[in-house]
């Protein structure tokens, strides 16, 4: 009776002595050795790009300029002018103003940013296709009184009334960009995967005029004729006989001056925009930039452009 007793705990003693061996079993076992986690593929990075190094690329997009060729027009008519008589009258008469035309262009751009932490600076050297231009032309004439004294004496038979002076001015002023280089200081900020950034810097454009202003202006005198009778010694006007007109040789002349010219002329750069990284190689961006050119023979322009572009960086 008392082996019978003993027989299930000599069994449960067996089965959890098995137990606690099995680990160290596993542990010698040759095949689950070759399967530890060191062995294992690494697991994805997910961590934010490298915004640092070189980048570049190409853009397209949409260019709006202005050209304001108000002093060009003035200072040609005055030219055209010179030191006549009627200057002050005439010069005032037809001005150019501003013009604009809009199209898509095409540019190229290679920078360089530095990273400190989420914080980027650059500098960026880009190129543009312009070749955007603006022609005005028009035309204008009025009639002005006593620029010039009189000159018909008065007399039993005439009567000196006033002097008419015609001024006509015109001309044409065509304005061309042809293309710009800018260089721009960047300043951004790391948003994961996205740069918004804003920029300053400077440009150089390639530009063209071709202006001419010309003016025209004729003088004559009205002066009243009459009949005349002496009645008692005395001359007296009986009879009304109408207008007559005497030209002035002085007071009749043209001229026109001209302008064409081609060069280079500096500006300055404000812009904004935003840049995307696909991976760690390939660049998106949204861009708006406005240049003010400094004045080129009378003319001022203002470029404004809007443009995406793609790229590669290292």
């Amino acid at each position: 009776m008392r082996i019978r007793s003993i027989a299930p705990g000599i069994g449960l003693i067996a089965i959890a002595a098995t137990a606690l061996a099995a680990p160290a079993l596993a542990a010698d076992y040759p095949v689950l050795r070759g399967s530890q986690i060191e062995d294992a593929p690494p697991a994805p990075s997910f961590g934010a790009p490298n915004w640092g190094g070189f980048y570049f690329g190409g853009s397209a997009g949409y260019v709006a300029g202005e050209f304001d060729a108000a002093k060009q027009s003035r200072t040609l008519t005055s030219e055209a002018f010179g030191n006549a008589v009627v200057r002050d009258a005439g010069t005032g008469l037809y001005n150019f103003g501003k013009a604009s035309k809009d199209k898509v262009n095409f540019g190229g751009f290679i920078g360089y940013n530095t990273a400190f932490g989420d914080a980027i600076l650059g500098v960026e050297a880009e190129y543009l296709r312009l070749n955007i231009q603006t022609d005005q032309r028009g035309s204008n004439g009025a009639v002005f009184q006593n620029l010039f004294a009189t000159t018909v004496q008065s007399s039993p038979s005439t009567e000196p009334l006033n002097t008419l002076t015609a001024i006509a001015v015109g001309g044409h002023t065509t304005n061309k960009i042809d293309d710009l280089v800018m260089l721009k200081a960047r300043a951004g900020y790391a948003l994961g995967n996205f740069m918004p950034f804003a920029n300053i810097g400077l440009a150089v454009g390639r530009v063209s005029t071709n202006a001419a202003m010309g003016q025209a202006h004729q003088t004559i005198e009205n002066y009243s004729s009459y009949n005349t009778a002496l009645v008692n010694g005395a001359i007296t006007r009986t009879t009304f006989a109408g207008f007559n007109t005497i030209a002035r040789p002085d007071g009749t002349a043209s001229a026109g001056a001209t302008q064409i010219s081609s060069g280079y002329v500096p500006g300055i750069v404000f812009g904004a925009g935003i840049d995307a990284l696909i991976g760690d190689n390939i660049l998106f961006r949204a861009e708006y930039n406005r240049i003010y050119f400094s004045e080129y023979k009378g003319v001022n322009a203002v470029i404004d452009t809007a443009r995406v572009g793609a790229g590669l960086k290292f």
